[in-house]
């Protein structure tokens, strides 16, 4: 792999890189759905975090229970801020925009990497 990271395998690294990060924050709202069912807490449906693939963001964003199990239906698809500044074009595309948030859809090898992180598919959920 190039020093730079330019070039196929530096995209290559950005799209891999990109999907963990998202996965990661996916699986810390799918941890808050848990805790929120086991206490009957109501806090979920109004509060998630963004699934952007930036490490650095912790903005919080607004989607009920039945929005957020819609995009969970798809294991390449992560619930980001309402901003451009929460997409990655290069890695991702957006495929729906809601006032309080927007869907971003992993594309080429950072879809594939999305799929294999997904927890629902690990524990036969999806």
């Amino acid at each position: 792999m190039s020093d730079e990271l330019g070039g196929p395998e530096g995209t290559i690294f950005r799209e891999v890189k990109a999907a963990k990060n998202q996965s990661l924050f996916r699986e810390v709202n799918e941890r808050l759905k848990e805790v929120g069912e086991h206490s009957k807490s109501f806090a979920y449906e109004e509060d998630a975090i963004c699934e952007c693939a930036n490490e650095e963001c912790s903005e919080r964003l607004s989607i009920s229970e039945a929005e957020y199990e819609s995009v969970r239906g798809n294991g390449t698809w992560f619930v980001v801020c309402p901003s451009d500044d929460h997409v990655f074009a290069d890695v991702e595309r957006v495929v729906k925009k809601e006032a309080r948030y927007w869907v971003v859809e992993k594309i080429d090898k950072a879809a594939s990497v999305a799929a294999k992180l997904d927890p629902r598919q690990r524990q036969g959920i999806a």
